[in-house]
């Protein structure tokens, strides 16, 4: 897991989108082109479309030709003039959002066909287009010669997209759900962005706060006491990163009473979380991130994530740091934000690895059931806890994608 552990950096200026397909009916066709598309041009144009955008201006005025779009109403000189109803303003927010909102380095997201999950993709391109070609779908006939789907994509308004993972709807919160499960084409899904960025990264940050989450798998009635103690070791995640910071000795009962204390004084650094025990289901938590040295919080946090649910080894931990190899952690992309700056430490190689060393330590400590008060291994096996694991490259391959810190690993100079 270590190996191939992504942490994505989120800025404020991205956006998350939810595009419908038809109920996932042009889903194919969205992946199948490389796009997003919407048909409200044509039904502005009753059935045709320009070959380019036209102004807001002109589209309103071709709205206003439409009987289903428009109607008289009296003005406040007594004279009646044709004005845009509910439907028209529908129709012309939604190309101007489409149009003028969504931008590049946006995630994007659509329901995929026959229910099977969603898909995300990240806008490559911020200028919308016309184009009258329609997508097809290829598909390979019984005798296995190559062929079209007898659906077709005639959309002509459209953005270009690049698409990366699917995931299974059941993986979706209740509120994602819910928000998903309109009627309008075009919608915003910035209230739940954390919880969408949950489902394809199992940690990111907005270089205020790392965000970790788990799974609980089991589709059995969730134990009280497991769910309890889960709880209580998520709580100690920030204390037990500070001991990893500070190469202070550290043992888990004792941070405990650190904890306590902390919850009694008020103090506002400390890991809160958000559940949804659907079993399965999903828990989220914010661990801050207080004062300078970000990679290095960042790094131990993540390690005392894993540790505390049980999600890494002390055989893996160590392998971090095994023969003459240093553990790294690198932004992906040197894209000049504030991400790179705020991440740019050229010497905290030898910082990870007395971070790791200390991890690996405590780790055995697990293993050994000498922190078995919190019976960190129990509960993950009792909640069948997991984090996210998905295939998220394509997301981040190119200009307008994901920035991410990776962990790795290189070699001491001799």
């Amino acid at each position: 897991m270590l190996q191939n552990l992504k942490i994505a950096l989120l800025t404020k200026e991205q956006n998350v989108w939810f595009i419908r397909a038809e109920k996932g009916k042009y889903a194919k066709h969205f992946r199948a082109g490389g796009v997003i598309a919407i048909d409200h041009l044509e039904r502005a144009y009753a059935g045709s479309a320009p070959s380019e955008l036209p102004t807001e201006e002109f589209i309103k005025a071709q709205l206003l030709t439409h009987e289903k779009y428009s109607e008289f109403r009296d003005n406040t000189d007594g004279k009646e003039s044709r004005k845009l109803t509910r439907s028209g303003f529908n129709v012309l927010n939604q190309i101007r959002r489409f149009a003028n909102e969504i931008k590049s380095g946006d995630l994007i997201v659509t329901r995929n066909e026959k229910d099977d999950g969603y898909s995300f993709g990240i806008c490559s391109d911020t200028v919308p287009y016309v184009d009258h070609a329609p997508i097809r779908v290829t598909t390979t006939k019984k005798d296995g010669t190559p062929g079209f789907e007898r659906v077709v994509l005639d959309f002509k308004l459209r953005k270009r997209v690049i698409w990366g993972p699917s995931i299974s709807r059941s993986e979706l919160p209740g509120a994602v759900r819910k928000a998903t499960s309109g009627q309008q084409t075009v919608t915003c899904l910035n209230n739940h962005k954390e919880k969408i960025f949950h489902l394809i990264y199992p940690f990111f940050t907005d270089g205020e706060s790392l965000f970790f989450s788990n799974k609980i798998k089991t589709s059995h009635r969730v134990n009280a006491f497991a769910v309890g103690k889960l709880f209580q070791n998520v709580a100690l995640i920030k204390s037990l990163s500070d001991a990893l910071l500070n190469e202070e000795s550290f043992d888990i009962g004792q941070l405990s009473l650190v904890i306590e204390h902390a919850i009694l004084l008020g103090k506002s650094d400390v890991v809160t979380c958000q559940a949804e025990f659907m079993s399965p289901g999903d828990m989220w938590c914010r661990i801050p991130l207080v004062g300078e040295g970000i990679k290095g919080q960042v790094f131990a946090s993540a390690l005392a994530c894993l540790l505390l649910t049980g999600q890494v080894s002390a055989a893996e931990i160590a392998g971090l740091t095994s023969n003459d190899s240093m553990p790294t952690l690198e932004v992906k992309k040197d894209a000049g934000d504030i991400f790179s700056d705020r991440y740019k430490t050229p010497a905290l190689s030898q910082k990870l690895k007395t971070i790791a060393k200390a991890a690996a330590s405590q780790a055995e400590k697990i293993e050994g059931h000498e922190g078995q008060d919190h019976e960190i291994i129990e509960v993950k096996n009792s909640l069948n806890l997991s984090v996210t694991r998905v295939d998220t490259d394509k997301l981040e391959s190119f200009e307008f994608g994901i920035n991410v810190l990776e962990i790795g690993k290189t070699h001491e100079n001799r």
